[in-house]
């Protein structure tokens, strides 16, 4: 919400907030002056406001599959990325709406500064506000309308990291739930692993109960440490201890946690990496995992071979886990994982 709709409403009564929040959410309304449940006067009142935090600067689809990514331009001047994902359907259906999963940033930038990420090589520069992320979403509302299509899955594995803006990111995700038919089992929140963000999470009872994925890529300390320099030598001691406790609080079985897992040749793909991980798997409880290919983003690094990703995935399928290879999307347009670095060149 902008300062200036604050200030309009800050002498109405409460439930007008509620009333434009729901309408932001109909891509049928384009402003304020066509919100019929308020007055003509507060209509006239808003017309200054805009009506998206959001506008577009640049929107690339891909030509091998089915993704868009749009570059959003910020009130500041900044700049975000969101990305579009379509689904193949099991069976096509004749006028039937198009499902989609959406890839929303909660920062500008990001300070992890994990080595196969292009988004932390221009560094941090500050968290989005929850109305910033609604609107990643509500601009692919928007741009479905008319497409026929319909957001039914969320992911927070834009650009940043989710539990560094935890405030903003909560808030968010609690009006998606309010205003939208998504339920918190398709919203998924990534994280490289914030541990006092972690243990918010459990004790915080407003936080909505959607599933968290962890951004792990390695067991073994030395490793994670040189591709992810903000870990801590403490974390794998601390996963199990904390999933132990995340399980109690949401004992739904469809509550799994999810370990993200990126393979890179001759760095974490080896035998001695799998069997660690393995080991470290199986204390964590209901697990999913995702075997990650390496999207290139410059640098030295090289994703490991098919034939390693396929045992990898035997071998952990072999031993009890629910385990998928993901198919990235968007890899023309830089829009694939670990790809989003708001290039606005050559677009």
């Amino acid at each position: 919400m902008t300062e200036s709709l604050e200030k309009i409403l800050a002498g109405e009564k409460k439930y007008r907030l509620k009333q434009i929040e729901a309408a932001k959410f109909d891509p049928r309304i384009n402003n304020f002056s066509e919100i019929s449940t308020l007055s003509k006067e507060l209509r006239e009142k808003l017309k200054s406001v805009p009506w998206l935090s959001v506008k577009l600067a640049v929107l690339q689809e891909s030509r091998i599959d089915n993704t868009k990514k749009a570059i959003l331009e910020l009130s500041d001047g900044m700049v975000a990325e969101t990305v579009l994902m379509g689904r193949k359907m099991k069976k096509k259906i004749k006028n039937a709406e198009e499902r989609y999963t959406i890839c929303v940033s909660s920062q500008v930038g990001c300070a992890m500064g994990c080595s196969f990420c292009a988004t932390g090589i221009g560094g941090f520069k500050r968290n989005l506000s929850a109305e910033e992320i609604i609107d990643q979403f509500r601009f692919w509302q928007r741009w479905l309308c008319v497409k026929n299509g319909k957001i039914d899955n969320v992911v927070f594995m834009g650009q940043g990291e989710p539990l560094l803006n935890y405030d903003e990111v909560k808030q968010a995700i609690i009006i998606l739930l309010k205003n939208t038919e998504i339920g918190p089992t398709k919203i998924t929140l990534s994280t490289a692993g914030i541990m006092s963000s972690m243990e918010k999470i459990l004790t915080d009872i407003d936080f909505p109960p959607v599933r968290v994925a962890i951004s792990l890529h390695s067991a073994v300390n030395e490793t994670r440490k040189k591709i992810m320099p903000s870990h801590q030598n403490n974390f794998f001691e601390f996963l199990p201890i904390w999933a132990k406790k995340y399980h109690e609080k949401f004992s739904s079985r469809t509550h799994f946690l999810g370990l993200e897992y990126l393979l890179l040749d001759s760095i974490n793909d080896d035998e001695k990496h799998l069997k660690v991980f393995i080991k470290l798997a199986s204390k964590v409880g209901r697990v999913r995992i995702n075997l990650i290919p390496y999207n290139a983003v410059g640098g030295s690094l090289r994703g490991s071979k098919e034939e390693v990703i396929k045992h990898w995935h035997n071998i952990l399928m072999k031993s009890g886990f629910t385990t998928t290879i993901r198919h990235s999307q968007g890899a023309d347009i830089d829009a694939a994982c670990g790809q989003l670095a708001n290039k606005m060149a050559n677009c």
